[in-house]
């Protein structure tokens, strides 16, 4: 009996464990670039949308596709007559079944269903260009927290030197070999080193909480985002890039396909010109015995003789919504070429910012250290100390910086071509 309670206890406390585990665990979720990745596209709002966008483009393109089937009708009447009629007696009964088809509808039905079948494919280029920017948005946001997540480290660095100077700095002023003024400049560069702490420490929250929230995970989410190296350098050229961007980019073959369906409503509006012909066969069923189950075939050809310029109107809205895609055309491409270059430039800039900044952190270390030795052994000032440290705070932040907004660049210039996909974390890993 005493083992039954032990092993029922226990499973009640394994139990209740499990469900205030994700309560209190106090390790953070760990998260790859792939991983947010999968997580923002499954979040996604607006790649939801796009997808919805296209299965009622889908719904669009069946409903024009029905027209070329029959259409199957029943009607009944049910009349009572007090008193009788010659033609219905007091209990009178008809019933009918009619089949009807569009034999020819003067190119309406094809131009609608043509019409349709282009927006569908343009919303599925829609669809892939949204979940693109999905993904770019996820690569620049976490590149954002470990931008910050450094930032934070190498400001708390310079609260450490500055902290640590100033204990050397006070010691010498107790021995009389400084003079105050060495300690309360000391004192206001540390003060500044925690102000510059405490903002990095609001910026890198910030950053967490856009990016959480990017991932559909609670703002407050506690995340480890694993570091990335630098990413490989795109080596073609720029003319390169901009014609793979304009074969590429899927909001580019959107507004293609959006000009197509535009050519389809002139064909769409010069149906009002053209005869319509209809096929219908019906059966009737009646209740008098005098009058035969009558059968009918009707052949129906109709023609407008006079619409009120109807016509010509949706015509000549027809050619400038013709006109008013091709020009849209015309500026997506002229957009893409310029983001294209934008990005390749500004990618080729941060490389060569990146080259001067690793080269940078080495002097300024070396400076910094022999500034220390200058001053404990009386030969610098604390001047020369406080100046070679900001130096080399201010050299490793730029290096920092020149390093993940060369890796950011990349993605943008990737997503300027239409190139970044799932799977590519840009990555040499």
């Amino acid at each position: 009996m005493n083992l039954k309670k032990t092993l029922l206890l226990c499973g009640i406390a394994l139990m209740v464990c499990s469900m205030l585990g994700p309560v209190y665990a106090s390790q953070p979720a760990q998260l790859t670039i792939a991983d947010s990745i999968r997580l923002a596209i499954t979040h996604s709002p607006a790649l939801k949308a796009a997808k919805a966008e296209t299965e009622k483009a889908s719904w669009l393109v069946k409903e024009n596709h029905s027209a070329y089937l029959p259409t199957l009708s029943a009607n009944h009447l049910q009349a009572y007559n007090n008193p009788d009629t010659i033609n219905y007696p007091s209990n009178y009964r008809s019933s009918s079944l009619e089949a009807k088809t569009i034999l020819y509808s003067g190119g309406l039905t094809e131009g609608l269903v043509g019409q349709a079948k282009k927006l569908y494919t343009g919303a599925q280029h829609n669809v892939a260009y949204t979940k693109q920017q999905v993904i770019t948005n996820t690569y620049l946001a976490y590149y954002n927290v470990l931008q910050a997540e450094k930032n934070v480290a190498l400001a708390d660095e310079a609260v450490q030197r500055l902290t640590q100077h100033l204990s050397i700095v006070q010691a010498q002023y107790s021995e009389g070999t400084v003079i105050k003024s060495d300690v309360l400049r000391t004192e206001v560069e540390l003060a500044q080193a925690k102000q510059n702490h405490s903002k990095a420490k609001n910026t890198c929250r910030l950053a967490s909480s856009q990016f959480a929230t990017l991932l559909g995970l609670p703002a407050d989410q506690n995340i480890a985002l694993a570091d990335i190296r630098e990413t490989v350098a795109y080596d073609g050229s720029i003319d390169q890039a901009i014609q793979t961007a304009l074969t590429q980019r899927s909001d580019f073959k959107q507004i293609c396909q959006e000009e197509k369906a535009a050519q389809y409503g002139t064909q769409i509006a010069k149906s009002g010109y053209l005869p319509t012909v209809s096929l219908s066969i019906k059966k009737e069923w009646q209740n008098q015995d005098s009058v035969p189950n009558p059968w009918s075939t009707q052949l129906t050809v109709g023609f407008n003789l006079f619409d009120g310029s109807r016509t010509k109107s949706k015509i000549k809205q027809a050619e400038w919504e013709i006109t008013k895609t091709h020009e849209l055309l015309e500026q997506k491409r002229e957009q893409i070429t310029l983001e294209t270059k934008e990005a390749y430039f500004n990618l080729q800039n941060a490389r060569t910012a990146l080259d001067i900044a690793s080269q940078v952190v080495a002097k300024a270390e070396e400076d910094y250290a022999i500034a220390q030795v200058r001053y404990q052994s009386g030969l610098g000032t604390n001047l020369d100390v406080i100046d070679s440290q900001g130096a080399l705070t201010s050299a490793k932040l730029n290096y920092t910086n020149a390093r993940y907004d060369y890796n950011k660049y990349s993605v943008q210039l990737a997503q300027a071509m239409g190139t970044i996909t799932e799977e590519d974390t840009h990555d040499k890993e």
